[in-house]
């Protein structure tokens, strides 16, 4: 009859088999666009670089603040921010879609509203001029500080919804620009906030 003194120790030597704990990512229940409640992993752009619009205006990279502005005095210096996302192994046979989570401390004008542009080529680099503005994939309504935008206009599915990520190693580009004749949004990118890719 085999006793606890050897069962017991048998059991101690035994491997976890437990599973590895999933990776440091946001994680929304109940969102419309993620049904499942599953965990979203978060993709940051690899590049930031703010677009003076100006006929000779430059680009500057790297900004700190991102800056997407439009006024009737700004001189014609009205400002779009381009982002460079960057898509990993990790996204292979996931969903993919576009979001824009406005930082508790940007600044946004009252109803600001902002069109969405893909790139037919990112620019990442400066000093450079230009931003290679392609289809544009959507309107969105900036809402308050501390929320996140939502489609008011969508023109292609892609991104705006949520679909197939595109292929490891894509390297894309994104341009967000004001809509209004009088409107700024300022925020500073980071870690669960600003404009990024959310994959699932």
């Amino acid at each position: 009859m085999i006793t606890k003194a050897i069962i017991l120790p048998l059991l101690l030597a035994i491997p976890s088999l437990a599973l590895p704990a999933p990776e440091p990512v946001p994680c929304r229940r109940g969102d419309p666009l993620d049904p499942r409640g599953c965990l979203a992993f978060e993709l940051q752009p690899s590049a930031i670089v703010v677009h003076d619009v100006w006929w000779a205006g430059q680009n500057v990279c790297n900004p700190g603040t991102c800056k997407v502005t439009k006024s009737p005095t700004s001189g014609g210096h009205d400002l779009t921010t381009m982002f460079t996302f960057t898509y990993p192994a990790a996204v292979a046979n996931r969903q993919c879609w576009l979001e824009f989570s406005v930082p508790a401390g940007a600044s946004v004008s009252a109803g600001a509203k902002v069109d969405v542009f893909r790139q037919w080529r990112p620019v990442s680099a400066c000093p450079s001029q230009g931003n290679n503005r392609d289809v544009q994939l959507g309107k969105m309504v900036v809402g308050a500080a501390g929320g996140r935008a939502t489609w008011e206009a969508t023109y292609n599915s892609y991104l705006t919804a949520k679909g197939p990520c595109a292929a490891p190693g894509t390297v894309e580009g994104i341009e967000i620009v004001a809509v209004g004749d009088a409107e700024e949004v300022l925020w500073q990118q980071g870690a669960g906030v600003g404009v990024k890719v959310v994959y699932a």
